[in-house]
């Protein structure tokens, strides 16, 4: 499969841009700037699906941060499910500056995944990585973490005995990798204070009879998200999605998640464009799907086949639209693109 070569979306405000997601990619990662900056410009990463955030951190400690208007380019090793720039200081800015991302495609499927972290000191519940996840992985802490705070990254091969990989004793340290191979990985709580969310990527292995290229591409976002209005049709979530690395020409979106409302019926609409502008209700509608209601129900609806784009990336809005009485509200969520 092609290498990926991405510009990606650069507010000019105080803000960040449209995520791109970077699940059906490589380790190495290139990111090169070049423009005007008044303040700093982050790259950062997620692995909960877009929910907590932070700078990419190379294994040397160089950050993807940049503040001064020279050109430049620097690389970074990260498994992290979606990139996106946040802009700091950079209001009154005329002229976006230019910032792209190049990686070569995953060579086996990545896992994403987030720790159980225990509500007070101990050790969280075990997660099993399986037996194709390979030894790079990058783990994402995201929380108010008090002063003298410990949380540890534990590792093991039988899950049994487990050894610590990576430390966190502070918030905002960056999306830190490590390479080790295990099964297993869990957390270990030395803190009190509230409890931060920890998540992780792993590179994933190649496997035989898997080479023929990526196959899917998954996004998962487990927090609920709604419309304003009742009546008008908005952009919920909007990403942009490498689907030229997938290698079946003709691909589905299938859109699964959790409708939420009261106990009356209510008729709201999800829909899935591709293409189009960010922020906009355009692009072409891929699926859309009725939520009828009472109460909490399953929402899922798979598209006709579309064939492959071949551009870099392709824009996807998930839009919701309310009855005119109920808002449209969904959580859960996870949209796949799949032969």
């Amino acid at each position: 499969m092609p290498n990926t070569f991405q510009v990606l979306d650069v507010p000019t405000g105080d803000g960040a841009g449209v995520p791109f997601v970077a699940s059906a990619l490589g380790r190495p990662k290139t990111i090169v700037f070049s423009g005007p900056v008044l303040g700093r410009y982050v790259v950062e990463g997620s692995n909960d699906g877009g929910t907590s955030w932070d700078i990419l951190v190379d294994d040397d400690g160089e950050q993807a941060l940049f503040t001064s208007q020279a050109p430049g380019v620097r690389n970074f090793d990260a498994i992290v499910g979606q990139v996106r720039v946040r802009s700091i200081g950079n209001t009154g800015l005329s002229t976006r500056p230019m910032i792209a991302l190049g990686a070569p495609p995953a060579v086996g499927t990545p896992v994403f995944g987030v720790l159980d972290v225990p509500t007070g000191p101990g050790a969280g519940a075990v997660f099993d990585l399986g037996l194709s996840a390979g030894a790079f992985k990058t783990f994402i802490l995201r929380g108010s973490i008090p002063a003298g705070s410990r949380y540890s990254i534990l590792g093991s091969m039988d899950g049994q005995s487990f050894q610590e990989v990576i430390l966190f004793t502070s918030d905002q340290l960056g999306a830190r990798p490590a390479a080790f191979l295990c099964r297993f990985l869990r957390v270990q709580r030395d803190a009190g204070g509230p409890t931060p969310v920890i998540a992780f990527g792993s590179e994933g292995i190649l496997e035989a009879g898997t080479g023929a290229g990526t196959s899917e591409i998954s996004i998962a976002d487990d927090s609920q998200i709604e419309t304003t209005s009742v009546t008008d049709e908005e952009v919920l979530r909007q990403y942009r999605v490498p689907l030229a690395l997938l290698s079946s020409a003709s691909l589905r979106a299938t859109l699964a998640g959790e409708g939420r409302g009261g106990e009356g019926t209510r008729k709201v609409t999800f829909r899935v464009r591709a293409g189009g502008t960010a922020d906009d209700l355009d692009g072409a509608v891929l699926l859309s799907v009725e939520d009828d209601g009472p109460g909490a129900v399953p929402v899922e609806a798979d598209s006709a086949p579309f064939a492959r784009p071949s551009a870099p990336s392709t824009l996807i809005k998930l839009t919701g639209q309310g009855d005119g009485s109920s808002a449209a509200v969904i959580r859960n969520l996870t949209l796949v693109f799949h032969p």
